[in-house]
């Protein structure tokens, strides 16, 4: 039933009903914004002097129905989320007051719930001190052999208490949204409140997940970097916790394969409390034994950890995996070798380059030499670092050189000795035109 048909069916005895009825039957149907905003004005100030009528009868509990349905004609039709709240506001009032006539009734379970939706509702409009509004209701019943009508009056206090921004605490949202599920949205009179009831966790939801700081975890691995079949290696995993909240029991799996014996360290670690910005290592002692007749054998070890947050949320990541080359001879060793070889020519052809003295080719050769020594520097620290695929391909890079070097010296040396022509060309015609001013000079003296 929508809330058009609900209002009529509430307001069907009442004085207004054919202004009423007449009101919301056309809601609907105007096309033009502005009138469908009067219109909806012009209902809500219906709903609401039928509503007060109700207060002044007692009939708090219809009142509240009023009261409710006004704001979703204004939420619907006419947004204004100042207005809203008071309209919620006004809600909530008249269901406190309803809260006492079930009480009169010996109604307890029905007077918690009047009490909790009260409460809801002023929690949707913001207000989150909710506890001085449930505390007299309280003191003045005893709730303590009604298990439904406990469960109704901590759903609001515990969002009250969850949400406060100093110190958020997930669990009460848990307790409340739960309690919420078990009793609140069927007990009497909660039906006519879900909309509003589900809106106010929402928004307590929302408030909550912006002040609650979550985890994010991450993993480094480091290991050495020249590896051969049969040799025992180093390999450590650091679980490191980049985010702004704690992760609680967290197990992480290394999954380390078949072909690689542990000869020290576990591939299960339990963490109780991964704190923000703090970090846990594991240490292992490796050994690949055969490389199963392959000249080199790529080594994954992935990575996995399960843990908690703080609203008890169960969170599975894989971290990646650690991809670690095991060889049938050392590589390191291999590399510099061919590396020296290569820069020992190189420094002879370089010595080549410098003996030139024109200002611009000595420019040129410079930043070559600078580029040539470079690339030297990159190849030693790749091999460091055990990027070995990176250093062989920068040491054939300077092994090609060789065959640049000498044409290129060529062309400079041509270039040095036309160079050195043009200048003495220069020279002799600067001395020439020294000469021709000096008597150019004198044939002017002796004219005057």
């Amino acid at each position: 039933m929508s809330f058009v048909n609900e209002l009529f069916e509430r307001l069907r005895k009442s004085t207004t009903a054919s202004d009423v009825r007449e009101a919301l039957a056309s809601l609907s149907n105007i096309q033009d914004s502005v009138e469908r905003a009067k219109a909806a004005r012009e209902t809500a100030n219906l709903i609401n002097v039928f509503a007060k009528e109700l207060m002044e009868r007692g009939q708090y509990k219809n009142a509240a129905y009023q009261f409710y349905s006004g704001f979703q004609v204004i939420h619907k039709f006419n947004p204004d989320p100042e207005v809203e709240k008071q309209w919620l506001k006004s809600s909530a009032n008249a269901l406190a007051h309803a809260s006492q006539e079930h009480i009169s009734w010996d109604d307890i379970v029905g007077g918690a719930a009047c009490m909790a939706i009260s409460s809801l509702l002023k929690i949707q409009t913001g207000d989150w001190n909710v506890n001085e509004h449930l505390d007299t209701f309280i003191k003045s019943h005893d709730f303590s052999a009604h298990q439904a009508a406990t469960a109704c009056l901590y759903i609001p206090y515990d969002l009250a208490t969850a949400v406060k921004s100093e110190k958020p605490d997930p669990t009460l949202m848990q307790r409340a949204s739960n309690y919420t599920e078990t009793y609140l949205l069927n007990t009497k009179p909660a039906a006519m409140f879900i909309d509003g009831i589900k809106a106010a966790l929402e928004l307590a939801r929302a408030k909550l997940m912006d002040s609650v700081k979550f985890p994010n975890i991450r993993a480094a691995y480091t290991f050495d970097h020249d590896i051969i079949f049969g040799e025992q290696f180093n390999f450590n995993v650091k679980l490191e916790n980049h985010g702004e909240g704690i992760a609680i029991n967290a197990t992480a799996t290394i999954a380390i394969p078949s072909t690689v014996q542990i000869l020290s360290g576990s591939s299960s670690i339990s963490i109780d409390f991964l704190n923000a910005n703090s970090s846990e290592t594991v240490e292992f002692k490796l050994m690949c034994p055969s490389g199963e007749g392959k000249e080199e054998l790529l080594v994954k070890i992935p990575i996995t950890i399960v843990y908690e947050d703080i609203l008890n949320n169960k969170n599975s990541l894989s971290l990646g995996s650690a991809n670690i080359p095991v060889r049938s001879e050392k590589q390191a060793e291999k590399l510099y070798t061919q590396l020296n070889e290569v820069r020992n020519i190189l420094n002879k052809k370089i010595q080549a380059l410098e003996a030139f003295s024109a200002p611009e080719i000595i420019s040129v050769t410079s930043s070559f030499t600078q580029m040539l020594t470079k690339m030297t520097q990159n190849s030693e620290k790749s091999i460091d670092d055990g990027k070995f695929l990176v250093s062989k391909d920068l040491i054939e890079q300077l092994e090609q050189m060789h065959s640049f070097i000498d044409p290129f010296a060529a062309f400079l040396q041509s270039y040095d000795s036309s160079s050195q022509k043009r200048l003495e060309t220069a020279l002799n015609l600067n001395e020439s035109t020294k000469k021709l001013l000096e008597t150019m000079k004198k044939v002017h003296e002796q004219l005057n």
